[in-house]
């Protein structure tokens, strides 16, 4: 639930909500992704993003197109991929998306593997994409 003051803007359930909920917000307020767990630190991340707009609130497909690109090259069948949203840029448009492969034997080669993507979040329109030696260097400069 999103409230101003004592008015609720907005109501919706995550699916599957077990935990590791975190929540992060563009730098003008007027956007917000949220990462969830469905199994604790063992289950899959998910990650959907909102849009304040004066008092109403849109979901923005942020996430799909990076997700899809992501899983065409790396996928763990038994278990499925991850996805984390990490931070917004300065610019209040940007989200930089994390997506990886459980680090578990039964994802075979691509265990562990880890990427970001970073999107307009209001498109899904993927304006880069980091390897893990980029992300690092990233986390590094604006750690969590």
């Amino acid at each position: 639930m999103l409230r101003r003051g004592k008015k609720i803007l907005f109501r919706t359930a995550l699916a599957d909500l077990s935990g590791s909920i975190r929540v992060v917000w563009s730098d003008d307020k007027k956007s917000f992704a949220i990462t969830w767990s469905d199994g604790g630190a063992i289950g899959i991340f998910h990650v959907r993003v909102f849009h304040i707009d004066g008092d109403s609130v849109a979901e923005w497909p942020a996430t799909q197109q990076a997700f899809d690109t992501f899983k065409a090259l790396h996928w763990c069948k038994t278990r499925g991929d991850n996805i984390q949203a990490y931070r917004w840029l300065p610019d209040s448009k940007g989200l930089v998306l994390v997506l990886s492969v459980y680090p578990t034997g039964d994802c075979g080669k691509d265990l562990g593997h880890t990427e970001a993507y970073v999107v307009d979040a209001a498109t899904g329109n993927i304006h880069q994409h980091w390897d893990i030696k980029q992300l690092n260097a990233y986390m590094r400069s604006f750690p969590e």
